[in-house]
């Protein structure tokens, strides 16, 4: 995946491909920095609260050098998110914060 430097679970993956979806309806891409506690597990799915940059498309091409260097420049300071989940009705729902 294209938005996290590590390869993760299968688990996992389902839970960011929520992310990517959300992202998407924002015209943008959500790199991801790190994991920021309160995981949840389930049987087929697994995640947690996530720290990251949620960039407009057009300007990913630019941001992701700087991400994969892991040397992002303050200038990218007002896209910092945090994909903070949620579970209704048994669906695991996706809200991009800044805080």
């Amino acid at each position: 995946m294209r938005e996290l430097r590590t390869q993760e679970s299968k688990k996992f993956e389902k839970f960011f491909e929520i992310i990517r979806k959300e992202a998407v309806e924002e015209n943008s891409i959500f790199f991801c920095d790190c994991g920021e506690g309160r995981e949840f597990f389930k049987d087929d799915m697994e995640g947690e609260d996530l720290m990251g940059w949620l960039v407009p498309k057009n300007l990913a091409d630019v941001f992701e050098p700087e991400w994969r260097s892991n040397n992002v420049g303050e200038r990218w300071n007002s896209f910092v998110r945090f994909a903070i989940w949620r579970e209704e009705k048994g669906e695991i729902l996706i809200s991009f914060q800044s805080f």
